[in-house]
């Protein structure tokens, strides 16, 4: 009997695919099924996949997205559980027991795990957890506004949007929560935002158990200008459905949260224009947006300083 399907959004993701698969199938403990979900790849991903039964494949026929692909795999998830990776991460052994049991003692919906950053060789980039452990009670539940808060994209923010979910399936079939296919970025946060407003009880485990791959042209390295459009929309929305519930201090923060939204939107316009030599472009969109211009000096100065360390 499967205890947790990790489930997998994948898309042309054959050269990584296989270790995060092996990753799954390694844990200890806990039996664990795998749902890899092509989103319409270029590659066959397919083939890369290790011949076993505990894994089941499914190709979308057309190409919508991470939350798509996840909402197809956690159709065809079973078990208690649900635990998301992405298809360039890998876990732990011990990752999924952990949680599991952790969210058995404390009668919790969700655990967001905690992580390391690493390169493509999966070595770590910084030597400490993504969230610093003590600054984290694992026994107290989150609330919509502490998520919030940790979301606010800000420049020396650690967001808690980053952190993947081990999700009771209970409460999915319960409360028929899924994936907002319209976002190409941010998925995971909006997830826990819906889920917090629909009375989830959600912890964070401190552990950083969950190997998060760091590469150039990832799309958490450089964020298509036009996600965060969605996600300015996808707030707006979620704001309008929760009308009458959400606190005030709720509210404020997701005003705050669209502020840094479009200062980073923007900040990528601007980038982008003088990265394509659109000086003029460039000149009249910092003018439109000076709430951006601290972000496009910092952008610069790192990329200067990466050129001076010969680094790409």
């Amino acid at each position: 009997m499967t205890d947790a399907t990790v489930i997998i959004a994948a898309w042309n993701a054959a050269d990584t695919i296989g270790r995060s698969v092996d990753s799954a199938l390694a844990q200890q403990a806990v039996s664990v099924g795998v749902v890899v979900a092509d989103d319409a790849s270029d590659e066959d991903i397919a083939s890369r996949l290790p011949k076993r039964e505990e894994i089941i494949f499914h190709r979308l026929e057309e190409n919508g997205g991470p939350g798509a692909a996840r909402n197809a795999a956690l159709d065809l998830a079973s078990g208690d559980w649900a635990c998301v990776l992405d298809s360039d991460d890998t876990m732990l052994p011990d990752r999924l027991a952990g949680m599991i049991a952790m969210a058995e003692e404390l009668g919790a919906d969700i655990i967001l795990g905690n992580f390391l950053r690493v390169d493509g060789e999966g070595q770590p980039l910084d030597g400490v957890p993504f969230i610093l452990p003590e600054g984290i009670d694992p026994e107290q539940p989150l609330t919509l506004e502490e998520y919030v808060a940790d979301n606010l994209v800000s420049r020396s923010s650690r967001s808690a949007g980053y952190l993947k979910p081990l999700i009771r399936r209970a409460f999915l079939e319960r409360t028929g929560l899924r994936y907002d296919p319209t976002l190409r970025n941010g998925e995971d946060c909006h997830l826990i935002f819906e889920a917090l407003a629909m009375g989830a009880k959600v912890h964070i485990r401190p552990e950083a158990d969950y190997l998060y791959t760091v590469r150039e042209g990832s799309v958490s390295y450089r964020i298509n200008p036009d996600h965060f459009e969605a996600l300015i929309k996808a707030d707006r929305a979620f704001t309008r459905r929760h009308d009458g519930h959400l606190s005030a201090r709720a509210s404020d923060l997701f005003r705050r949260r669209e502020t840094g939204l479009r200062n980073m939107m923007n900040a990528e316009r601007v980038l982008q224009a003088l990265k394509s030599r659109r000086l003029p472009e460039a000149i009249r969109l910092a003018g439109q947006h000076p709430a951006a211009l601290p972000r496009v000096g910092r952008q610069i100065v790192e990329g200067l300083g990466k050129r001076l360390r010969g680094e790409k």
